[in-house]
């Protein structure tokens, strides 16, 4: 039987958005993750992939018996392919993933900036490619790491213990989640997609149908743990503990956390759409980094805050259970 905390005992969502607003105007100092991030995205070199992502795209063939149609459909998916990795630059691996520093533009393949021209590395060698990407994604997750350990002990009603800047155990459960993230990505989704193709190629309905399931388990399967990361920090649990505490956490307060999580994600998907109006060469872009900067940030610390009652409600209300227990 599945436990559940009454609707009205849940954690408060607006009060949650309310925490965070007063938490970053207090530690200001948070934004400055984010917007050194795109600033340097916005102004810095770019590494690019250009020729070796054509390369390898020329050698794909189509069978003979492709249709025209098809033919046609993949030659404008070559040409947009070829014009997206010209201006694509790897440093967007910064931005790690799953846990990262956020940021307007990732992924971003800008043309120019305000300044004007950029410059350009160009990188030719897959060994060379693997080696970058590696290597900004740590620096990224590095870097994330700190501001939610800043972010953790901004909204902590108790002391989170920040006297070095990195604590071997912690930094061992962060490094998992991406690694975690990788190994479920290679063994679930990858073959479930591939499943859905061939049967998808038999049966052309089925394409659609088996999207749609496969999207709608890997929302259910995510969400209850992305809470993961703040109990890491919050609660100085391993990844193991962190991830089951997460699942429970939000198994038993579902109604106010997926809410929560859906108006997170709403918010920042529609101020996101509003900072990235300018274009590139415009220097409101810089309006756009800082405002960019604040709501994400206000955001994540909203996001501790509901945590942390989410896990004072559960714990109140496991409490209580126990005592009626003991007393029937």
């Amino acid at each position: 039987m599945k436990l559940m905390l009454p609707f009205q005992k849940q954690p408060k969502i607006f009060a949650a958005f309310k925490a965070g607003y007063d938490t970053v105007s207090k530690h200001l100092y948070l934004v400055l993750f984010p917007i050194i991030l795109d600033l340097f995205l916005l102004f810095g070199v770019r590494i690019t992939i250009v020729d070796l992502m054509r390369n390898a795209i020329q050698r794909f063939v189509l069978p003979p018996s492709a249709t025209a149609d098809l033919v046609a459909s993949w030659e404008t998916l070559k040409i947009q392919s070829v014009e997206f990795f010209r201006y694509f630059s790897l440093t967007a691996f910064l931005r790690s993933f799953p846990v990262g520093i956020p940021s307007l533009f990732s992924f971003t393949a800008f043309e120019r900036n305000p300044l004007g021209e950029y410059q350009f590395i160009q990188l030719q060698q897959p060994g060379s490619v693997f080696l970058v990407i590696l290597g900004l994604s740590l620096i990224g997750l590095f870097f994330a790491y700190f501001l939610y350990r800043l972010i953790a002990r901004a909204t902590s009603p108790q002391s989170v213990s920040v006297e070095s800047i990195l604590e071997p155990r912690s930094l061992l459960s962060w490094v998992l989640i991406p690694i975690v993230s990788i190994i479920f990505t290679l063994l679930v989704i990858f073959p479930a997609m591939l499943l859905i193709s061939l049967i998808g190629a038999l049966l052309p309905i089925f394409t659609s149908i088996g999207y749609f399931f496969l999207t709608i388990s890997i929302i259910t399967l995510i969400t209850p743990v992305l809470f993961t990361p703040h109990l890491i920090f919050l609660e100085k649990m391993t990844f193991a503990q962190a991830l089951l505490t997460s699942f429970r956490t939000v198994r038993m307060t579902n109604a106010k956390s997926t809410t929560f999580l859906f108006l997170a994600i709403l918010v920042s998907y529609l101020t996101n759409m509003l900072w990235r109006i300018p274009p590139d060469d415009s220097w409101m872009l810089l309006v756009s980094v800082f405002g960019h900067a604040l709501i994400s940030i206000i955001i994540l610390a909203a996001s501790f805050h509901f945590i942390i009652d989410a896990r004072n409600s559960v714990r109140e209300f496991t409490e209580n259970l126990m005592s009626e227990t003991d007393l029937a």
